[in-house]
């Protein structure tokens, strides 16, 4: 399997979560057979940085198993706008990057350290957006 088609796979995981996959141990589900995928990319360095990415969709389902809190609710509303694929590359790392700092601000203002590492860890995949987007 090639990356991009791995990567599309995963950012699909994502969007879907809250919308057409709205359990969590569906989420979980789909997590395992990306987990399946992300071994068979081609290549020792790109399937290593598939395993790697695997972190934020793990945390993702662990965030869906536990009780939903207001700022979580939040940091994931921007992830959901930020890593949206409409508009060109540089819009969309602007939108990436500008989303991480929204998404630090709801978690400073977390009441537990818990739901404020929930939050941050939202930030990965956007992360990943802002450095991996061709500017084109």
């Amino acid at each position: 399997m090639e990356y991009d088609e791995y990567q599309a796979e995963r950012r699909r995981i994502i969007a879907a979560w809250g919308t057409e996959i709205t359990d969590p141990e569906q989420l979980a589900a789909a997590v395992a057979r990306l987990r399946a995928l992300a071994a068979t990319v081609d290549g020792d360095e790109q399937r290593a940085r598939a395993i790697r990415y695997l972190k934020s969709v793990d945390d993702l389902v662990a965030d869906a198993r536990t009780p939903e809190s207001e700022t979580v609710g939040k940091a994931w509303d921007v992830l959901l706008q930020a890593s949206s694929p409409d508009g060109t590359p540089a819009e969309r790392r602007a939108r990436a990057q500008e989303g991480m700092r929204e998404i630090a601000r709801i978690a400073e203002a977390a009441p537990t350290q818990a739901e404020k590492l929930a939050a941050l860890n939202m930030n990965e995949p956007l992360a990943e957006i802002a450095h991996t987007v061709d500017p084109g």
